[in-house]
């Protein structure tokens, strides 16, 4: 497939496109698969990637194995695992968890009417792992759980350079294009590094849930009876 590069001085646009879809210059939104880079659209930069595994400890009820006698305090509620990132400011990030993008506070374990959730939290120099767990009539064995959290930071214009270009670097519209930085790049063909939810994830019926990840992957609690399947995530690469 054919590109071609556009680039204004006088305003500092700079366009990568699809040269079969002129109107990408001018409405790159409206014509976005056949935008590869414009100025005009505001672009995220990839600061760290951190990765753990996490060992869960076993949560019991620690008392008479009786229908309702259910652990105290319940819920347990903790930080697990703590990463650091030391970027001196609050990143954005997204959690996946085994490879999957799940939303906060979701289930990683669920023995009978127990279960357990996680959520991260972020700080100027690390990452908190949280978990709660709900310890009702069935124990929770330890288990072990893979972490990928990626942290975003802003891709800020800075300088006087429209294009730059030499053998080693490529910067365009004062470096919101820079091959020194890491971008997220959307994979057409092969195995995405991970995969981003673009739709609806999520369905409740009959008093459960049904979760449909970027990758397809589907978490059913019963009783639910509904039909929900989700929608085809992104798969990107960094």
């Amino acid at each position: 497939m054919a590109k071609k590069l556009y680039s204004e001085g006088l305003t500092g646009k700079v366009v990568i496109y699809d040269p079969s879809r002129p109107a990408a210059v001018t409405n790159p939104l409206a014509n976005l698969d056949k935008v590869y880079f414009h100025s005009d659209l505001n672009y995220v930069g990839v600061a760290a990637v951190l990765e753990a595994t996490v060992t869960h400890p076993a949560r019991t009820r620690g008392g008479p194995a009786t229908q309702h006698e259910y652990r105290q305090p319940n819920p347990v509620e903790g930080q697990v695992q703590s990463l650091t990132h030391n970027l001196g400011y609050v990143p954005h990030a997204i959690a996946f968890i085994n490879d999957n993008m799940l939303p906060a506070n979701t289930q990683i374990q669920h023995v009978g009417s127990s279960f357990r959730t996680v959520a991260i939290q972020l700080t100027t120099t690390n990452v908190a792992i949280y978990e709660t767990s709900y310890v009702y009539q069935s124990d929770l064995p330890a288990i072990n759980v893979h972490y990928r959290i990626v942290l975003f930071s802003p891709i800020t214009p800075s300088g006087d350079k429209t294009l730059h270009i030499t053998p080693e670097r490529f910067i365009a519209s004062k470096g919101k294009l820079d091959t020194e930085k890491n971008y997220i790049r959307r994979v057409a063909t092969g195995t995405p590094n991970l995969w981003f939810s673009k739709g609806k994830t999520a369905d409740v019926a009959n008093g459960s849930f049904r979760i449909v990840t970027a990758n397809g992957t589907t978490i059913t609690r019963t009783p639910y009876s509904g039909a929900f399947a989700g929608e085809p995530g992104i798969g990107v690469e960094i």
